[in-house]
């Protein structure tokens, strides 16, 4: 088991897990760095959930007031990434239960694909104008494809392609069973899969 911190070190090297646990001990610098770590990628897969930038700011930082009251609930038996992941679904799925509607509707531009996976969070970096374009063409043709997923097997989608959350880990953060999370995905990427290509093949005979 980690041993929660004192203090936290000057150069933030320690474990999600102790860190969470010294948040426990009343360490507040723990908690402010976890949400350094956390608040781009938390806010990024909210965001393709609810698809509303000020809904998603506004869930991710509900999830992040959460943790903090709810810190000593957090055990090690889960790692703290799945713990978050979990509570911020919840308050997703509350929210579209609320609404009495899916909580996906569009989706922000995303990333190209990459070898076996999509890469879907935004990057930082400069282009020069020619790839800048290329870019764009290919982030609008995939944010529509996503759109196409249904939101049951999205959710564990990107939990997977896009926050690398292992099988045991995406059931454990949306409650689902085994067989049902890889059944899920396989299903989203059997989607994405026709989708890509149907509009690709659409793409050369229209040429």
């Amino acid at each position: 088991m980690p041993e929660p911190l004192t203090q936290l070190p000057a150069d933030g090297r320690v474990t999600d897990e102790a860190l969470i646990l010294s948040v426990q001990q009343g360490n507040k610098r723990a908690y402010d760095e976890l949400v350094t770590r956390y608040k781009m990628r938390l806010y990024n897969f909210v965001l393709r959930m609810v698809s509303d930038p000020d809904l998603a700011e506004e869930i991710t930082q509900d999830a992040f007031v959460r943790a903090y009251i709810n810190a000593e609930k957090y055990r090690t038996i889960a790692r703290f990434s799945t713990w978050l992941y979990t509570i911020a679904i919840n308050l997703v799925r509350n929210h579209a239960r609320r609404k009495k509607r899916s909580p996906i509707q569009r989706m922000p531009l995303i990333g190209k694909d990459e070898g076996d996976k999509i890469e879907l969070e935004a990057k930082d970096t400069e282009l020069l104008p020619d790839e800048d374009l290329e870019k764009v063409e290919t982030q609008r043709h995939i944010s529509e494809i996503m759109t196409k997923i249904p939101e049951h097997y999205r959710e564990p989608f990107v939990l997977r392609e896009v926050h690398d959350l292992s099988y045991a880990e995406i059931a454990a953060a949306t409650g689902l069973k085994m067989g049902t999370v890889r059944s899920r995905i396989n299903r989203a990427r059997a989607h994405f899969r026709a989708h890509w290509t149907a509009r690709f093949r659409n793409t050369e005979d229209s040429a």
